[in-house]
């Protein structure tokens, strides 16, 4: 700054006061930000968590005491850093915990940042960071490339609870509201008339995910996005890993290949069923019963989402940072998930499936892919109606399903 000249006559009394002023403004902001920045050990939200309840941690964090540790000695080398400038180093367990709080309140950068007694710049470095370590670090154990051993699993699993044989899984695609990124036109601007970018899933029967896509931009037609996604690639040239096709139980004589369910915005495929549309299912009793079971099935994708959006409150409005960072708490968020759900299964305590009763705000940013339409080969229709037969057989339906049907439940 440049040094004042008291004795100069040009300035007047007033503008020399002024000046003054000004200096001794711009000196005590800095030494406020300085003296709030430096009390973060001692009066930073970080340190009063160590005063929470268990019951209150787990609120916080939507997890328990156990697990912020166990998460936090899968990724705590990847957080290891020696500090900068004059700062103190912050500790990797503070890291995790301002992630942990980001994702699970869905509040600001700026925010947390006043929180925890952190620059945003430094907030945003961290939440970078320890989405990366989270992915890099858990995603081989808990969001693996599915294998057949896996498959097998959740064909097993589906016949148990959705009493859907030879299924693997459910589909389903959602709008990941964004904030319009910069110089980006209308390539995010979706159907729904937001920027957007897609999470493509599919879940087993537990609620965990098998499989994640992240990042198509929300302008590219329905068809598009399952189009360019690698499931579909490995579907068409047959490695997935699902088992070979067998006979349906009790009607061994109808051979048909493991499937995955979805709705109406995928295609119908050799080993992808989704429902006959309404205009087939009028007067035809038979496909609404199929429609019915693959629906039954296909609300465990629905109801992984809400899990999602519930546990990890930052689903529930637009993402306010770059494309690339949204992309990578997608997917951490999605391995926290399956990380949970493994938990939660191993406790034998299902407590995680009431966070869809909890009251959401009315806005509900994950959007639902629209319908499709595209040419479709013999051989699906066929296997459609394989699953048709067999649903309505003897050896296939189960008690309740025409009572569903008469209520249209289809």
């Amino acid at each position: 700054m440049d040094a004042i000249d008291i004795s100069s006559e040009s300035d007047s009394d007033n503008e020399f006061l002024n000046r003054l002023l000004l200096i001794r403004k711009s000196s005590e902001k800095k030494i406020w930000k300085s003296s709030y920045l430096s009390k973060r050990k001692t009066h930073g939200e970080f340190k009063l968590t160590s005063e929470f309840s268990d019951e209150k941690f787990k609120n916080y964090f939507r997890m328990t005491r156990n697990d912020f540790k166990e998460v936090h000695a899968m990724i705590a080398t990847d957080l290891e850093d020696q500090g900068y400038g004059g700062h103190e180093r912050i500790s990797t367990e503070e890291k995790l915990a301002v992630f942990l709080r980001f994702v699970a309140s869905g509040n600001s950068y700026r925010s947390i940042g006043y929180s925890y007694r952190m620059g945003e710049r430094t907030i945003s470095n961290i939440i970078t960071k320890v989405s990366s370590a989270n992915w890099r670090n858990m995603q081989p154990i808990y969001l693996p490339e599915p294998t057949l051993d896996i498959l097998e699993k959740n064909a097993v699993d589906s016949q148990n609870i959705w009493q859907m044989p030879n299924t693997v899984g459910a589909i389903d695609g959602k709008h990941v509201t964004i904030k319009k990124p910069i110089n980006s036109g209308s390539s995010f601007f979706n159907y729904k008339q937001h920027h957007s970018i897609v999470l493509l899933a599919v879940v087993g029967p537990n609620y965990k995910f098998v499989f994640i896509d992240v990042g198509s931009k929300g302008r590219f037609p329905d068809g598009n996005i399952f189009d360019n996604c690698i499931l579909k690639r490995k579907m068409i040239n047959r490695q997935l890993h699902l088992p070979e096709p067998k006979g349906l139980p009790g009607r061994e004589d109808i051979v048909v290949p493991y499937v995955i369910v979805g709705d109406a915005a995928f295609p119908l495929m050799e080993n992808l069923m989704r429902p006959f549309p309404q205009r087939q299912v009028i007067d035809n009793y038979r496909n609404k019963v199929f429609n019915y079971r693959l629906s039954r099935a296909r609300q465990t994708v629905e109801c992984a989402f809400g899990l999602l959006s519930s546990r990890f409150r930052i689903f529930l409005r637009p993402f306010e940072m770059k494309v690339e960072t949204v992309d990578k708490i997608v997917m951490a968020s999605c391995v926290l998930h399956n990380y949970l759900r493994t938990k939660s299964i191993t406790r034998n305590m299902d407590e995680d499936l009431n966070l869809e009763n909890e009251n959401l705000p009315n806005f509900q940013q994950l959007l639902p892919l629209p319908r499709m339409r595209g040419r479709v080969s013999k051989s699906a229709f066929e296997i459609r109606d394989q699953f048709t037969d067999y649903f309505n057989s003897v050896q296939g339906r189960v008690t309740w399903q025409n009572h569903s049907v008469q209520r249209g439940a289809y």
